[in-house]
């Protein structure tokens, strides 16, 4: 069981890359997020299509990403 959820853990970690990767960026220029100019990365925007799903994405195999440990350490 210890090393299915090891390997789990590898797997879940390779997808939580490269959904991360793939994620469009928040802002429009890093250079005036850096200096505050022009930018308004709080903003109230609604993500939508491939955004949303990106987010959801990454939300699921991030608490995956935790909890898989918690459960391989209980095992053990």
């Amino acid at each position: 069981m210890v090393n299915f959820l090891s390997a789990l853990m590898v797997i879940n970690a390779i997808v939580l890359i490269i959904v991360v990767i793939l994620q469009p960026p928040k802002s429009e220029n890093a250079a005036g997020t850096m200096s505050g100019t022009g930018v308004n990365v709080f903003a109230q925007t609604k993500e939508r299509g491939a955004e949303l799903v990106f987010k959801r994405a990454t939300i699921v195999f991030g608490a995956t990403f935790m909890i898989i440990p918690i459960i391989i350490a209980v095992l053990n």
